[in-house]
C-alpha cells in the first residue's frame, strides 16, 4: 500500500508514556463507582520531571542521599548528648583529682602519725644520766 504512512511508536509517542516533545500529559483517576474523579494537567517539563524521577537510577541515588541526611541528622542529634556526657565525665575528673588530693594528704598524716607513735620510746635512765 503506496501512499499509505507507517506509524511508528516513535513518531506517534504510544511506545513511551513520558516521551519528549509531545506537549502536555492530561491525566485523568476516576473511583471505580464514578462518584469521585480529577484531572491533572502536567507541563511539558512536568513530564521531563517525571520521566526522570522514574527511572531507578534516580530513585536509588534519592534513596542513598536520604539515607546519608538520616545518617548526619542521628549523628548531628549525638552532638549534644555527647557534649553534656564529657561535662559529666568532666566534673567526675574534677572530683576525682579532689578525692586523690585528699588521700595524698590523709596518708601523709598517717604516716606522720605512724612515724611519731613507731619511734622508740627513750628509757628514762637515759635522760637522767648527766653528761
Amino acid at each position: 500500500m503506496a501512499g499509505v504512512p507507517t506509524v511508528t511508536p516513535e513518531s506517534s509517542g504510544h511506545g513511551d508514556v513520558f516521551a519528549t516533545g509531545l506537549g502536555a500529559m492530561i491525566i485523568h483517576v476516576q473511583r471505580e463507582n464514578g462518584l469521585a474523579h480529577r484531572t491533572v494537567v502536567l507541563k511539558p517539563w512536568q513530564v521531563r520531571v517525571v520521566r526522570v524521577l522514574s527511572r531507578r537510577w534516580t530513585q536509588f541515588v534519592l534513596i542513598m542521599v536520604l539515607l546519608s541526611w538520616g545518617y548526619f541528622a542521628i549523628e548531628a542529634a549525638r552532638v549534644p548528648l555527647l557534649a553534656r556526657r564529657i561535662a559529666q565525665m568532666e566534673q567526675d575528673a574534677v572530683r576525682l583529682d579532689t578525692l586523690q588530693q585528699t588521700m595524698n594528704d590523709l596518708q601523709a598524716r598517717y604516716d606522720q602519725v605512724q612515724a611519731m607513735l613507731s619511734r622508740p620510746a627513750v628509757p628514762e635512765v637515759q635522760k637522767k644520766r648527766p653528761n
